[in-house]
């Protein structure tokens, strides 16, 4: 069986308050987008344990942090009936974005051993399943636009909001990478903005830059102010709306057309020049 894991963006992200459990309540758009990865998971026939495959963007993390190794744990421990596996999962999305790539690999794992083996776990069972494998894990069940709340595991059906129908979306990844864990520790809890972000969503795009707001992006942009002057770079270019997704650090932009597009096929665009060298993400929103 071979799927394909695909990343996600926040639109707006508010840090609401630090919870009892030492988690924070967050309040989110999560937008599924086409960045992904290759997840093929099989039946091993005849092995006695499972093995695992990791190519691409995946880096040297050990087996056993990986998140599609610790769904496979986690989905066995509660079905032991499960039979050896083989996975192999060619990373394409960038690492430590903000953009979802292993939790995506996680959850779609999950999904692939439901159909493979037959378990017959409905959505919200692998919903809440996800969630011990991590906050982001839940939204990639279903890959719909959604309202996310608590820590991450509360979905809310969202349609896609109307400002977005046929914009291109560009992503773009620079090479700097802050710990998630580190951003929650310096970051303003805002309250005050419960409940508020799904209403400006319906808001025409124009007046998103001063409503929509990533509580992340004052912290990251503190510590590395080349990541701001990258989100202005796309406001140059004429980026409608701007952010960083998530905890950092790529960044996207909405545009009314295509931005990396010139005059003539042998001539960059002058956005393109920014960005040579750099994982680009370009899809047109429907």
């Amino acid at each position: 069986m071979i799927l394909h894991p695909h990343a996600k963006i926040n639109l707006g992200l508010r840090i609401l308050r630090r919870r009892p459990d030492g988690y924070h309540d967050i309040e989110s758009c999560m937008l599924p987008i086409g960045w992904a990865d290759q997840l093929t998971v099989e039946i091993a026939a005849g092995a006695t344990a499972d093995s695992y495959e990791i190519a691409g963007l995946a880096g040297e993390l050990p087996i056993e942090r990986n998140l599609i190794y610790k769904a496979v744990q986690l989905l066995r421990a509660h079905h032991p009936e499960i039979p050896p596996l083989r996975l192999k999962l060619e990373k394409r999305i960038p690492t430590e974005a903000g953009i979802g790539g292993g939790s995506a690999d996680a959850a779609y794992t999950l999904l692939a051993i439901n159909e493979l083996c037959r378990l017959e776990l409905s959505p919200e069972q692998l919903e809440t399943l996800a969630g011990e494998l991590g906050s982001d894990c839940p939204f990639f069940i279903q890959s719909r636009p959604m309202l996310v709340t608590g820590r991450g595991e509360r979905l809310t059906p969202l349609t896609m909001p109307s400002a977005l129908l046929s914009k291109w979306l560009l992503v773009v990844k620079p090479p700097i990478g802050m710990s998630t864990a580190e951003a929650y520790r310096q970051v303003t809890r805002h309250p005050e903005a419960e409940g508020k972000l799904a209403a400006l969503l319906e808001q025409p795009i124009a007046q998103w830059r001063e409503r929509i707001v990533n509580d992340f992006e004052s912290v990251v942009f503190a510590h590395y102010p080349a990541l701001a002057a990258l989100r202005d770079t796309l406001y140059r270019h004429g980026a409608l709306y701007a952010a960083m997704s998530g905890s950092g650090t790529a960044l996207y932009g909405i545009f009314a057309d295509n931005p990396l597009s010139s005059p003539t096929a042998t001539v960059p665009s002058s956005l393109a020049a920014h960005l040579a060298d750099l994982p680009v993400w370009l899809e047109r929103l429907s």
